[in-house]
């Protein structure tokens, strides 16, 4: 967050920086608390859940920071209900590309992806 909120070539990431890091921790608590109920089950339907729940994350990690840009343009002199507007209609041809994608992310790459984090870095021998 750091580099991409201080020092990003576009520049500084301004208000949304907030909503962003709140999403991030948002999505670190999920999937911290899923990790304790998610045991080694390598099957379709474990692969199903995963996409499922990858995708109802990344919409609602979207709708939080694209809310933020609407609090952003509220405080520029926009009312809120057309910022809101405004905000989801030009956020929501990036949200349906990063939702499909971390849908198709989660589903298919993250066993061969955690098999390699555990040879890697010996998460069995450390936790």
């Amino acid at each position: 967050m750091f580099i991409n909120g201080f020092l990003s070539p576009w520049g500084f990431a301004g208000l949304n920086m907030p909503f962003q890091m709140a999403g991030m921790g948002l999505m670190g608590s999920v999937g911290g608390f899923y990790r304790r109920f998610a045991y080694e089950r390598f099957s379709t339907e474990f692969c199903v859940e995963l996409a499922v729940l990858g995708a109802f994350l990344t919409a609602l990690y979207d709708f939080i920071t694209n809310f933020g840009y609407a609090i952003f343009q509220t405080i520029m002199g926009v009312p809120f209900h057309v910022a809101l507007i405004i905000a989801l209609a030009y956020g929501t041809p990036f949200s349906v590309i990063h939702v499909v994608s971390n849908a198709a992310i989660f589903g298919i790459a993250f066993f061969p992806m955690i098999k390699a984090a555990k040879k890697t870095l010996m998460v069995d021998k450390y936790g």
